[in-house]
């Protein structure tokens, strides 16, 4: 296990959470892990020097050049592919 916090309030956001606790601190100064993260972690990858993974941020609102739409959502689902065997188990019943 690489961190475990107390509990706190669900209004509080996840990236706040982990901030607050010295998750980054953690995380720069740690072993060199790779974690894939969802989009309400988007900005702890440069904090930590790459190893927080996060989906692509998406650039443009509504109509966005074609390529980069397509481009865009082949990185989501490559992240998505990656991160799903990690959701399936944390969720699967012990």
């Amino acid at each position: 296990m690489l961190f475990c916090s107390p509990s706190r309030p669900g209004s509080c956001a996840d990236i706040t959470h982990a901030r607050q606790l010295g998750l980054v601190g953690l995380l720069t100064d740690g072993p060199a892990v790779e974690i894939l993260a969802d989009a309400g972690y988007q900005g702890l990858g440069t904090q930590t020097g790459g190893r927080v993974i996060t989906p692509p941020h998406r650039k443009f609102k509504k109509n966005g050049p074609e390529a980069c739409e397509e481009t865009h959502e082949r990185r989501r689902k490559a992240h998505s592919s990656r991160r799903i065997r990690v959701e399936h188990g944390t969720a699967s019943p012990t």
